[in-house]
């Protein structure tokens, strides 16, 4: 049952968010859901904001450097600079066991965003947690 008030609830946000937002399908285990946006990637994890935290930090120091590192009660940031694209990951608990990850990813600042990269940074992170 928690699921699905979780998945009502989630739906229910992207029916009301402001900005456009494509619904890409369910993800790689239960309870995961991406939205593609312009030039993010986000995905809902049924997981705590501390163990999703943690599991970005792992993964983008795994591969790279990471620059930023910070964490809330409610929101966490990591951004890191992997093989020369720096990639940003935005934290937010939804519920105590639901997380919101967005993930930004680009080859420089001022270029266009890599959606390939942003969503297999994003599997990685719930793959992680799964």
């Amino acid at each position: 049952m928690n699921k699905l008030a979780t998945s009502a609830f989630l739906l229910t946000t992207l029916l009301v968010a402001p900005s456009c937002v494509l619904v890409v399908g369910a993800g790689i285990g239960a309870g995961a859901m991406y939205v593609l946006g312009e030039d993010s990637i986000e995905l809902y994890v049924d997981a705590s904001l501390d163990d999703v935290y943690e599991a970005t930090q792992e993964e983008l120091g795994d591969g790279g450097e990471v620059t930023v590192d910070d964490i809330g009660v409610k929101e966490a940031f990591v951004a890191a600079t992997v093989d020369e694209i720096e990639i940003e990951v935005f934290l937010t608990g939804v519920t105590d066991n639901t997380t919101r990850i967005v993930v930004k990813a680009r080859k420089w600042r001022e270029t266009a965003p890599d959606l390939d990269i942003a969503q297999a940074t994003a599997d990685r992170i719930a793959y992680r947690v799964q």
